[in-house]
């Protein structure tokens, strides 16, 4: 029995994202000791044959105007990523310093996508239908980035921005080229994860605070260091020979 598409829908936004438990690794579970990352499953592709002739994997998931506009090699990335990432992101003041991302200010860590996770984000995000495919600028709002998934391969890697609230958009940054991508037909899909994942990341900075003997710059000396300092400073020290660099002339 079928079960109705808008059921399926209705699933993944009800969840509404048990997020660190259904589409995320730990922040920190998914690196082994040696540093190396859990790589997500490929899916399998049919083999060729005389009669048939498979497209390439990126094409069965990445739509044509998709594909055309951030072009093959993004495409690819995007369809067969070793890993992906997940950071908090916001606009960065030009008065304060930190750490950035595509030059957005680095506000948390949400971890890495899973399969169940990545196979979500890309039906939503790599289809036509998710977005308003003739508008290749958005002018008539104001984006507010709020997270970013770093999909990598190998040393390569395509950044999208998400932006949910009033001005929903979906942003792909690969080569020093951005394409916009009006997002409003999953409006209610990118407000309930971004809402999800931003209230579990961890802040950038989090690490457990040092210890009040740690953050001290000087050290108090000993009362017993006092007798010996007041009997040096009884009488005037002599000034220090003066310092002479390189060869010395006559």
């Amino acid at each position: 029995m079928k079960i109705p598409f808008f059921l399926i829908s209705l699933f993944f936004i009800s969840a509404a994202f048990d997020v660190r438990a259904q589409i995320f690794y730990s922040t920190h579970s998914d690196f082994d000791a040696t540093g190396s990352s859990r790589s997500v499953a490929k899916k399998d592709v049919p083999e060729p044959s005389d009669e048939y002739t498979p497209p390439e994997p990126y094409e069965e998931l990445v739509s044509g105007k998709i594909r055309e506009r951030i072009g093959p090699n993004a495409a690819v990335v995007l369809a067969q990523p070793q890993e992906v990432r997940c950071y908090g992101i916001a606009r960065k003041s030009p008065k304060k310093r930190g750490p950035t991302i595509d030059g957005y200010a680095h506000t948390g860590n949400c971890g890495a996508l899973n399969e169940v996770g990545l196979q979500e984000v890309q039906q939503k995000l790599l289809q036509e239908s998710s977005f308003d495919i003739n508008v290749t600028k958005i002018a008539s709002c104001i984006v507010t980035p709020r997270l970013a998934l770093r999909f990598k391969q190998d040393i390569d890697f395509v950044d999208v921005i998400l932006s949910g609230g009033s001005c929903p958009g979906v942003f792909f940054l690969y080569g020093g080229e951005t394409k916009e991508f009006a997002a409003g037909p999953i409006k209610e899909w990118l407000d309930t994860f971004i809402n999800a994942v931003s209230n579990d990341l961890e802040p950038v900075g989090s690490e457990e605070e040092p210890k009040e003997e740690e953050k001290r710059v000087f050290v108090k000396r000993p009362d017993s260091d006092k007798k010996d300092e007041a009997a040096e400073t009884s009488e005037p020290a002599a000034p220090p020979a003066p310092k002479r660099w390189g060869r010395q002339f006559n």
